[in-house]
């Protein structure tokens, strides 16, 4: 529903002519009532005017996250880390999902525009090269935006976690425990960063490790393709001994049909994930997984936005890389060898 002046009135506490006069930046108001006024018109997502427009003293940056959100653990990882660094760096933000209408991006950046937000923050794994283009194109050079995702061919400065580092360092963990035969659950083939976790994996056996591939399975990031995996893995006569499963939920799926089937894990087969959600502590038994710090990704990306926004300049496709680390837990620990 279209928001209006008068629910800004409503919600600040002053009357529609002076809401109007104050977004204009007319009229004797003083300045903790114009800070009132705009900070309720950003909450209610009411469309500041654009131009020549000055904010108050000591108004705070509003920085946009622009996600392709999903419900679940992942989703809510993300948004907290970004929420725990907007305060630390004494900076707003607001989340605006885009879901699957992917081509609207571009009107949705204007609009967060013209709504007074400063720059804004793009996680949007389904984005295509064609689509960052005309994102790049078509947004005011004075608004900066930084991506979270990985791409194949980098179009706009991105801040992201090193999959590829995540998945060697569970091929590693796997060598050193001196599993041979091994076994991966990919992500979805058409997402960039599931092919780079799926290549971290296989070039350490390739190159470094002394452990085989025996089997694979291809997913698509979900629990039930994990519960898949297993009836899958199930049927395979050659069977791993360790599985890499290239995120979190997939892993969890597999862990809850092998319990029901009566194989134990890690004493039948060792599983890690990735992405140390929550869920991989508390889980029974404790998932080894991939940790990515979301606080320090989004501080990194806020970090950026901040500089680009003292001193603007254009996008050269930078790649910053977050480092992961490896929690080792109770799903690759104990194992018969």
């Amino acid at each position: 529903m279209k928001v209006r002046l008068t629910d800004v009135a409503n919600k600040a506490g002053f009357s529609v002519s002076t809401i109007s006069r104050a977004l204009r930046g007319e009229g004797r108001i003083s300045e903790e009532n114009r800070k009132k006024i705009f900070a309720t018109a950003h909450e209610l997502g009411y469309p500041l005017p654009s131009g020549n427009r000055e904010f108050p003293d000591d108004f705070p940056t509003y920085i946009a996250l622009i996600f392709q959100f999903r419900s679940g653990e992942f989703y809510s990882s993300l948004f907290d880390g970004f929420e725990k660094a907007a305060e630390n760096k004494a900076v707003k933000i607001g989340l605006f999902s885009i879901n699957e209408q992917l081509d609207t991006v571009p009107s949705v950046i204007e609009q967060v525009r013209l709504m007074g937000f400063k720059a804004a923050v793009l996680f949007a794994p389904g984005l295509s090269e064609q689509h960052y283009q005309y994102i790049l194109h078509t947004t005011q050079q004075d608004f900066p935006i930084i991506s979270c995702s990985n791409i194949n061919e980098t179009v706009l400065d991105t801040v992201t976690f090193d999959a590829y580092q995540g998945a060697t360092l569970v091929a590693k963990h796997f060598h050193n425990q001196g599993f041979k035969k091994l076994g991966i659950i990919e992500g979805p083939i058409e997402m960039p960063e599931s092919r780079f976790r799926t290549n971290g994996f296989l070039d350490y056996l390739t190159h470094i490790g002394e452990g085989t591939l025996c089997w694979r399975f291809r997913g698509d990031y979900s629990t039930d393709s994990g519960i898949s995996a297993f009836e899958d893995f199930l049927s395979t006569n050659e069977k791993p001994e360790a599985i890499f499963s290239a995120n979190d939920a997939m892993a969890v799926g597999f862990i809850e049909a092998a319990k029901r089937n009566g194989i134990e894990i890690p004493d039948d087969v060792a599983i890690s994930g990735y992405d140390n959600l929550p869920i991989c502590e508390s889980h029974f038994p404790s998932i080894t997984s991939v940790d990515t710090n979301y606080i320090r990704l989004a501080e990194n990306a806020i970090d950026y936005l901040l500089t680009k926004l003292e001193k603007p300049s254009v996008h050269q496709g930078i790649v910053s890389m977050v480092p992961v680390s490896l929690k080792v837990r109770g799903s690759t620990q104990n194992m018969k060898k």
